[in-house]
């Protein structure tokens, strides 16, 4: 696993600005457009539909176990933006 962060490191010291960004974006817009789902499905649960709130009384949907899957989505999205500036950080120094 540390090659692959080592590995990872390099492409962003040396990638192009534009690869670079092209990169981030994918790695972050993925977490946060399912997170944006999750938020949407809350939302529904809020005044559900008869099909809703069968998924909701059938356990299918979980608000507690959607918020977690929220919560971790946004940590992951955190942890990326953090290691990009770790690793650009660090090499300027």
């Amino acid at each position: 696993m540390t090659d692959q962060y080592e590995d990872y490191k390099g492409f962003i010291l040396s990638a192009h600005p534009r690869d670079l960004i092209q990169q981030l974006n994918m790695e972050v817009k993925t977490p946060l457009g399912s997170a944006q789902n999750i938020i949407h499905m809350l939302e529904m649960m809020q005044s559900p539909t008869p099909s809703i709130q069968q998924k909701i009384d059938s356990g299918e949907l979980n608000q507690a176990e959607m918020l977690e899957q929220l919560t971790g989505l946004i940590g992951q999205v955190f942890d990326i933006l953090d290691f990009y500036r770790d690793t650009l950080s660090t090499s300027e120094e």
